[in-house]
């Protein structure tokens, strides 16, 4: 992947046309398209252009499932199989240019591109300018760039060397000198500035004046020299083009300009002559010179003439049955307030677009407002498309969007009770704790209860419901108890019965009352269990969230993973894809603590995806932070270091508490990377005063991991005052986890002070109640700690008992940061240790070779010939994964090619067998 960013007139699109040249030469099949300004809202603008050709048919009819919740996603899946299978047997190149203009369904495809790949040889070539490019399709280069899948090119100004050399034809040294200094060495500037020259209008505007739309005025005298040249005919097309937008057809250029056909097509010639225009890739279809070129055109062009201009554009769009998503962008621009049929026609447009695109549904429903009077006649109509407004934000991951829409909302409708005035009122304080405005969202919530009717209706039930979840991050158990138990009180039932069960469960673990929490958890899973799917869709399937938290709070670690993965496949079912992050972030919590390391990749991995089609810096922080916990474990050290600060920085630009394990976890990362320092500053303030996530399940740990800190910084007293703390944070729970991390803290202590044997009870007590708890990843690091304390008091056998135990547990959960810690004791212990399968009923190839089980799996596969993509298929795991699977072996058998790889495998099989 390759990724050219520059200006405008840079030479990105030269680039792209010299890459294409020289990949035909060398016999790919070439994809290519280019995103156009005035096509930003349509849906896959930008494929569809690349794709149609070899298609014979429009993207959109890939869709073959018009009416599913999910065809976005299915869409994604199809488009991005298709360029996997377009002529297999011959490389692909894929070049996109002018992508600050693409659409946001073509931005979505371009993330899962770059974050999966494709599995065949191909080369994907996008071109943008920086600063207009949409900071998550900036944000997926950079993690393809951070994994050595893609490369960023910035084009730079031309040298005055440089500058000479394409200059050349121009004898006067002075001249050219004069003429870079105007183009401020920019090569496409500079070839107008000639050609003008040559033409006989040589610039003499100021060097570098620029106007609105940031090219230089001597650029701009230029062009508009150019089209003066023109006959009137070519001219008026010209601008009927350039308001038709990219690529354009003449009859719509002509419809658009008020010119007959005959004289259109003759004006067409002599705008090709003159190269204003130049064929495009399909038939009768066209494109400027430059869209710099098309700009000013556009901008030379007055506005009342372009305001009829457009209206004939979208006339001549609808005569050839173009849909509403079509002819939007130019109603748009030429309707009058009041224009019901222009109303009509945006929101359709909206509604065409809100399964692909929402930012798009977002805008033209905001386009629909601009048009709809404030009259109280227009007031429901008003309210309508705010709604519809608010939930396309939401569903894009626009949350302070959404939010402040739906307060819109509420401030505009009428302020007697109804179903949709408190599914908004609800919407808003789930955003507002998004957002750790949840105080304010409190208040809001008491104004729509005061108006209730019925305190103890259905509708008070749910209110109180969210109540009590707004008291969660001000650590308010009491407010929060008393909130749950009053809409439990209610005629409190179906998901808002489960959401009052999980505050209520919440809330006992603030309060210290473990019996509660278990008991409130397991009512409202068992609730949820009876429910249809069909029932959780309806209504607020996010609460799924919350209780997948109380299970891992309450130690239910699989009931959770089971409810979560349930949850994930309703909401993607029911058009809710904006939750999936959420609930997959939850869920990989439970996966990191039962010690499914191969499962919590897959889960980060589809999580990293969902985040990058989203907007959202808090979705994109807690898949980070997934990231970063499940390469710890995998043993990449500095891979979780990079993934745990894009966490944080993500974490501090949402400024949402809902975020505060991602600084958790870059702790936990630092320490082992040999940083106390930093890991400390990550858990304290400047004062030095704890400054820990607000939730009181990660309390005890992280108090061990400043222990561990201060003990590598040589502060052994405050290390003793923190293990304290942590005892004490762990006994207000209640719970064994905690616990156990307490017992490791003061094990580390009392290792550090040599009162070795103490330290041995105190680990081997983590152990147990780590594994009482079902974490079989920390019951292990335990025995690790353990074994070193054994291994000092001089208690060698029983020392490799716990190593060897811990060693051989890690490996099954993938574990391998700590399973080589393990095998590092071993070994100073005298043992021999290879990360070697075990009771998997193979032959010892892997053990011979280093490789993991897992690794061990895939090199079977690819020895038997399979592809990257057949080996994820029939090991149900990502593409990107087999990837990283292969790297390792690669190293570790220190070869460079899968047939390589393979020679060295089947030598070793064979020498395992006999």
């Amino acid at each position: 992947m390759l990724a050219i960013s520059g200006e405008a007139g840079i030479g990105k699109t030269s680039m792209i046309g010299e890459i294409l040249r020289r990949s035909e030469e060398r016999g790919c099949q070439l994809v290519s398209g280019r995103a156009a300004e005035f096509e930003r809202e349509l849906p896959f603008a930008v494929f569809s252009e690349a794709l149609e050709a070899a298609l014979c048919r429009p993207v959109h009819e890939l869709d073959r499932d018009q009416g599913a919740p999910d065809r976005h996603p299915r869409l994604l899946r199809a488009l991005h199989t298709l360029l996997e299978t377009l002529t297999p047997e011959r490389p692909l190149v894929v070049a996109l240019d002018d992508l600050h203009w693409a659409d946001s369904a073509s931005i979505d495809l371009l993330c899962r591109l770059l974050h999966r790949g494709l599995a065949r040889p191909s080369l994907l070539v996008l071109a943008a300018r920086p600063t207009r490019t949409e900071p998550r399709l900036r944000t997926a280069l950079q993690e393809a760039e951070r994994h050595r899948h893609a490369r960023v090119l910035e084009l730079g100004v031309l040298s005055p060397a440089a500058a000479d050399r394409l200059l050349e034809r121009i004898d006067d040294r002075e001249l050219r000198a004069f003429l870079y200094r105007q183009s401020g060495g920019n090569p496409f500037y500079l070839q107008q500035l000639a050609a003008a020259n040559e033409r006989g209008t040589p610039p003499d505007s100021p060097p570098g004046a620029a106007g609105g739309t940031g090219v230089p005025a001597a650029v701009r005298g230029a062009i508009g020299a150019e089209v003066s040249a023109l006959s009137p005919a070519a001219q008026t097309l010209l601008r009927g083009a350039a308001v038709a937008g990219e690529p354009f057809e003449p009859e719509v250029a002509a419809a658009t300009a008020a010119l007959a056909e005959e004289e259109a097509l003759a004006a067409l010639d002599e705008l090709l002559e003159r190269d204003l225009i130049r064929a495009g890739d399909g038939p009768r279809r066209f494109r400027f010179r430059h869209p710099i070129v098309r700009q000013a055109v556009y901008g030379t062009a007055g506005a009342g003439w372009l305001l009829g201009a457009h209206r004939r554009a979208a006339a001549a769009l609808q005569a050839r049955g173009a849909n509403a998503s079509a002819r939007a962008h130019h109603v748009a621009r030429s309707a009058q307030i009041g224009d019901q049929s222009a109303i009509a026609l945006l929101t359709q447009a909206g509604q065409e677009t809100m399964a692909h695109s929402p930012p798009s549904a977002a805008h033209w429903f905001e386009a629909a407002l601009g048009l709809t009077p404030e009259d109280d006649q227009y007031l429901q109509p008003r309210l309508g498309l705010i709604a519809q407004r608010a939930a396309a934000l939401g569903v894009a991951g626009r949350v302070q969007e959404s939010r402040d829409a739906l307060r819109e909302f509420l401030a505009l409708s009428p302020k007697e009770p109804s179903r949709l005035r408190l599914q908004a009122a609800v919407l808003s304080t789930i955003l507002d704790e998004l957002l750790g405005t949840h105080r304010a969202g409190r208040r809001l919530l008491l104004e729509e209860l005061n108006r209730l009717p019925d305190p103890a209706g259905p509708e008070a039930a749910e209110l109180k419901r969210e109540l009590a979840f707004t008291c969660f991050l001000d650590a308010d158990w009491t407010a929060m108890a008393d909130w749950a138990r009053q809409s439990l009180d209610g005629a409190c039932e179906g998901m808002v019965r489960v959401g009052a069960l999980t505050a209520l469960a919440l809330a006992g673990l603030g309060l210290h009352d473990p019996g509660q929490l278990r008991r409130s958890v397991a009512e409202a899973a068992a609730l949820l269990d009876e429910l249809s799917d069909e029932q959780v869709a309806a209504h607020h399937p996010g609460i799924a969230i919350w209780l997948g938290w109380a299970e891992i709070c309450g130690e239910r670690f699989t009931e959770a993973i089971g409810h979560l993965e349930r949850c994930i496949a309703i909401s993607r079912a029911s058009g809710q894809q904006h939750l999936t992050v959420s609930l997959l972030a939850v869920q990989g919590q439970a996966l990191v603590l039962t010690g499914r390391g191969e499962e919590l990749g897959a889960v980060a991995e589809a999580a990293t995806e969902a985040a990058l089609l989203s907007a959202s810096d808090l979705f994109y922080s807690w898949a980070m932070t997934l990231r970063c916990v499940a390469s710890l474990q995998a043993g990449e050290l500095h891979e979780a270091l990079r993934y745990g600060e894009r966490a944080a920085g993500a974490a501090a630009a949402a400024s949402s508490p809902m975020s505060g394990i991602a600084r958790a976890q870059l702790a936990a990362t630092l320490l082992e990377l040999g940083e106390p320092r930093r890991c400390r500053e990550q858990l304290t303030t400047r004062g030095g005063e704890l400054d820990l996530p607000p939730f009181p399940f990660y309390e005890a740990h992280c108090l061990e991991l400043l222990v561990r800190a201060e003990l590598e910084l040589g502060r052994l007293p405050r290390a003793q005052e923190l293990a304290t703390r942590a005892e004490q944070a762990a006994q207000r729970t209640g719970l064994q986890l905690p616990l156990a991390h307490a017992h490791r803290a003061r094990a580390t202590l009392l290792l550090a002070r040599g009162d070795r044997h103490p330290a041995a009870a105190a680990a081997l007590a983590a152990a147990t109640v780590a594994e009482q708890a079902g974490a079989p990843v920390e019951a292990a690091r335990a025995q690790i700690l353990a074994g070193r304390a054994l291994a000092a008091a001089g208690e060698r056998e029983q020392a490799i008992g716990q190593l060897d135990a811990a060693h051989g547990q890690l490996l099954c959960c993938q574990a391998f940061r700590y399973s080589d810690e393990a095998a590092r004791e071993l070994r100073k212990l005298g043992r021999t240790v290879t990360r070697a399968a075990r009771g998997n009923g193979r032959d010892n190839t892997g053990g011979s070779l280093g490789l993991t089980p897992r690794e061990l799996e895939v090199m079977e596969q690819v020895s038997a010939g399979k592809t990257n993509r057949e080996v994820a298929a029939g090991l149900f795991l990502s593409v990107r994964t087999v990837d990283r699977h292969l790297s390792r072996i690669f190293a570790k058998l220190d070869v460079s090619s899968r047939a390589a790889a393979s020679s060295v495998f089947e030598r070793a099989r064979s020498q395992a067998r006999a």
